[in-house]
């Protein structure tokens, strides 16, 4: 037995509790779009609109990690279909 004890992995990505959604990634919403993620990030950020809601993982000011809800990204759909 090893004196240090590593925690125990089972080789499965962690997945959401049931009833919520794994998060979607810039790259997922930009292919999602047809868009860049440059294109992505700066709606999301609010440097161009329209705005797209996105979940800042990290500091307010530069980098981050931006993740999004699948729900948010149809809702940015149907909004700009609406105009």
């Amino acid at each position: 037995m090893s004196a240090n004890p590593q925690p125990a992995t089972t080789g499965h990505a962690v997945t959401a509790p049931p009833g919520i959604p794994r998060l979607l990634d810039v790259t997922e919403v930009a292919e999602f779009l047809g868009v860049s993620a440059n294109w992505v990030r700066d709606h999301a950020s609010g440097r161009r609109e329209p705005r797209l809601m996105g979940i800042k993982l990290g500091t307010a000011r530069g980098k981050g990690l931006w993740k999004f809800r699948a729900e948010d990204v149809h809702t940015f759909i149907l909004e700009q279909r609406a105009r």
